[in-house]
């Protein structure tokens, strides 16, 4: 009898599936045709089919049946955040035990989702916010919770049109903005007819962290260490966009313990089971949850860590009890410098640099020359990323700075 197959839904990145196939686990990739991120290397992977994630969800369940009718499946394995509620439907379609559809959307929508957070754990919990539905009610909104405050779509992630806005003027710009920018990226992502929602919401301020969780069957959940997160702001840009994640964390032991429960707090607020979640803070505040491993933090846990997320989730969705135990302490960091000018690029310089950096790893070019570049308030993403590690933390971080302070990394036409 064959083994049952882990499918990923929609994606596969380097650096999430690995240790998997090392354990010999067959794997298997249904592919987006609409997906705009480098597939992995799938050469060894039992079975890649392709499939259209824009279409109906009946057809969705009916190509997954085919591969079920094909190949065992022992679970469904999913990385990204658009692939979020279609996995869950599926699995609860077919019997496969992973997260539930309703706490699937609830993690999708960061109104609901911040509802639950104050109604569920405490009116400190996380940022008071509203819904907006109309430019007035803006303003108004705005006046209530009294500037700065944050504007952002309600169902984007990677932190894009995220606003920091001071005055009702800027406000109202970047409303207009966003009513005009997120329905089109809405439809080249193949999500046309997306409902667009926003949220306006307090500024928060304090360091940005976070963790991740595993959630098994019967709700018991799972931490690993807290990640430290960098955003444009801290490199003098105005946005807030992800610039580098790092550990180990700055963040003082107590305050680490307080993230933790706030953690366990969150998931168990969007009553997630049988699920990854990653967990954002500002200061010591719930900032959103996704339910997924958060983005590069199975990499750079294993990197400093030797922790196998990957395969911890693995075995949360087929019922075993998870191993997340570090076999040592190192220090690792994704940097992701995005473009500070909005154009088309033409080159990206210091590369040499980037590959003499004491504690350089990997890197790789995710936006060649010639497509367009920017901030993440604009719907952009970053061209560069790379990979730091390091046994000495204190140079680790060093060569982050020194990253973050060439403002000349890209050329911009």
């Amino acid at each position: 009898m064959q083994s049952g197959i882990v499918l990923f839904m929609g994606m596969v990145r380097r650096g999430e599936f690995e240790s998997l196939q090392k354990r010999g686990l067959p794997l298997a990739v249904l592919v987006d045709t609409n997906c705009k991120h480098p597939l992995a290397d799938v050469s060894g992977f039992a079975l890649v089919e392709r499939f259209d994630f824009s279409k109906p969800p009946a057809e969705l369940i009916g190509a997954v049946r085919s591969i079920q009718t094909r190949r065992p499946i022992a679970c469904l394995f999913n990385v990204g955040e658009y692939y979020v509620a279609q996995t869950a439907y599926v699995a609860a379609t077919l019997g496969i035990p992973y997260i539930s559809p309703a706490s699937a959307r609830t993690c999708l929508d960061k109104n609901v989702m911040r509802r639950r957070f104050l109604d569920r754990i405490g009116p400190d919990a996380a940022a008071h916010f509203h819904v907006v539905t109309s430019e007035s009610e803006l303003i108004d909104f705005a006046n209530q919770l009294g500037y700065p405050v944050i504007l952002q779509p309600a169902n984007v992630a990677a932190s894009m049109w995220c606003t920091y806005n001071t005055d009702p003027y800027m406000l109202a710009a970047n409303y207009r903005a966003i009513l005009n920018e997120v329905p089109q990226y809405y439809e080249k992502l193949g999500k046309k007819g997306t409902k667009l929602t926003m949220v306006l919401a307090e500024y928060l301020t304090g360091a940005n962290t976070s963790i991740d969780c595993l959630i098994d069957q019967a709700g018991h959940v799972t931490t690993t260490p807290v990640v430290d997160v960098l955003t444009g702001r801290d490199t003098g840009l105005d946005d807030f966009h992800h610039f580098a994640r790092l550990v180990p964390s700055r963040v003082s032991e107590p305050d680490q313990e307080i993230l933790r429960r706030l953690a366990v707090a969150g998931v168990q607020a969007l009553d997630m089971t049988t699920s990854a979640a990653h967990v954002e803070f500002i200061g010591l505040r719930l900032g959103e949850i996704a339910a997924r491993p958060g983005g590069n933090r199975p990499h750079i846990l294993n990197l400093a860590y030797g922790l196998d997320e990957i395969h911890a989730l693995y075995q949360i969705l087929v019922g075993q009890i998870p191993d997340l135990h570090p076999m040592r302490q190192d220090s690792a960091a994704v940097v992701t410098p995005f473009s500070a000018k909005t154009g088309r690029l033409r080159a990206i310089r210091h590369l040499d640099r980037v590959t003499q950096l004491p504690t350089y790893l990997y890197h790789e070019i995710r936006i060649p020359p010639g497509q367009p570049v920017g901030l993440a308030r604009n719907g952009h993403r970053a061209p560069l990323y790379i990979e730091l590690f390091s046994t000495d933390a204190e140079a680790l971080r060093h060569d982050v700075d020194r990253i973050a302070s060439w403002t000349d990394l890209y050329e911009v036409a």
